[in-house]
């Protein structure tokens, strides 16, 4: 879930992000798990201890994922109606996404929902599993 959770950030973050930035993600009792930063399209992830554990990269649409090492490990397109799809890095079908208001839901590859994440009015983003329990946040 952790990565679409920041595949899903990539998606709706990287447009607005117009210099660098760095946010941190947290577990639902408040432990940093991470951080990534983005810079110029591209977002870079790490771990809890600062180690780098991937990028995103945004091109009109298309979000491609790499590992640390800078192998393509997928890929996500953006509908124009808000959804989109998970592939792989051969492009089949992994998962989708949808939106509906400021909640983003995520599907497998069967269309079983697997989780979403939604924003609460004081813009911390609340990461959900598939039963609707607090697993995550995050706070840009």
């Amino acid at each position: 879930m952790k990565k679409i959770l920041i595949s899903a950030l990539a998606i709706f973050l990287l447009p607005t992000a117009a210099t660098a930035s760095t946010s941190y993600t947290y577990d639902k009792y408040g432990n940093q798990t991470g951080s990534f930063k983005t810079n110029n399209g591209t977002t870079t992830t790490y771990d809890k201890y600062g180690n780098k554990t991937g990028s995103y990269k945004n091109n009109d649409g298309r979000v491609t994922s790499y590992d640390e090492y800078g192998n393509q490990t997928g890929s996500m397109k953006l509908n124009s109606d808000g959804s989109g799809t998970f592939m792989d890095k051969y492009g089949n079908k992994t998962g989708s996404f949808k939106t509906s208001g400021s909640r983003i839901y995520t599907y497998d590859e069967y269309g079983n929902q697997t989780g979403s994440l939604k924003k609460d009015s004081d813009g911390t983003y609340i990461q959900m599993d598939k039963y609707g329990n607090n697993i995550g946040r995050f706070k840009l």
